[in-house]
């Protein structure tokens, strides 16, 4: 849905330098949507209160759970590129 060049447009790095580059964006994405599905149950159960119907919920809670990942896609594949960029300085040979 989303494709992402394969280099920086302005310095040339290689944005998957290694293989199963991408794993660490998953893993981000994941934990993201997660904690938004949390928070929606959690948020509906303040205003409504311990009794809220499951129905209710899943109604909130699906909808943040199918979109949240999609959109926050882009955002988690930048991020992890640039925690993996701060872990592993890009060596020389990424500019290639």
């Amino acid at each position: 849905m989303f494709d992402i060049r394969e280099r920086c447009p302005s310095c040339g790095l290689k944005f998957a330098r290694m293989e199963g580059h991408w794993l660490g964006a998953v893993a981000v994405n994941t934990v993201v949507s997660a904690a938004a599905v949390l928070g929606t149950v959690i948020a509906a159960m303040l205003i409504w209160g311990t009794d809220v119907s499951g129905v209710l919920l899943a109604a909130l809670a699906l909808p943040v759970g199918v979109v949240t990942p999609v959109l926050f896609d882009p955002v988690s594949r930048t991020l992890w590129t640039a925690i993996d960029a701060r872990m592993r300085p890009p060596q020389p040979s990424d500019f290639d």
